[in-house]
């Protein structure tokens, strides 16, 4: 999950930050979110095809807009690199019903890893207990 998500300060941030998760998705809805990721996509996350009048195809996530620009980040890979399309010359847009994350991410875990991943995400993940936080640096 952390090659995706950020859980409790650890991992990349491609995808929505776990950590509070299941103030949204608890018990059945939240692994039905691991099992079936399209069936409720963060709007931060959500992919959006642009249809330019120029006939170019611009797809990706909406980073800002404002009331001449559309900025997309076409990979979250690569959340820097972004592309400014003008309004004026957007013919269309469709926003994907489709998850980034891929359907079957869960079917390398046992039943038992599963139900332990919705009991961590329900946690918060993991937490550095107070008295070890002191002197704990990420280089």
């Amino acid at each position: 999950c952390n090659q995706c998500h950020v859980v409790a300060g650890h991992g990349v941030p491609v995808g929505p930050d776990l950590t509070k998760v299941s103030e949204q998705f608890k018990g059945r809805k939240l692994l039905q979110q691991i099992l079936e990721p399209s069936a409720v996509i963060n709007e931060k996350y959500q992919s959006v095809q642009f249809d330019m009048k120029n006939g170019e195809t611009v797809t990706g996530v909406i980073a800002t807009q404002d009331k001449r620009t559309i900025t997309v980040i076409p990979n979250l890979l690569a959340p820097k690199a972004v592309i400014k399309l003008p309004k004026r010359q957007i013919k269309s847009r469709r926003t994907s019903k489709l998850s980034s994350m891929p359907q079957g991410m869960a079917t390398v875990l046992t039943k038992e890893q599963i139900l332990d991943l919705v009991a961590f995400l329900q946690a918060g993940g993991f937490k550095l207990p107070a008295g070890l936080k002191h002197g704990h640096q990420h280089k």
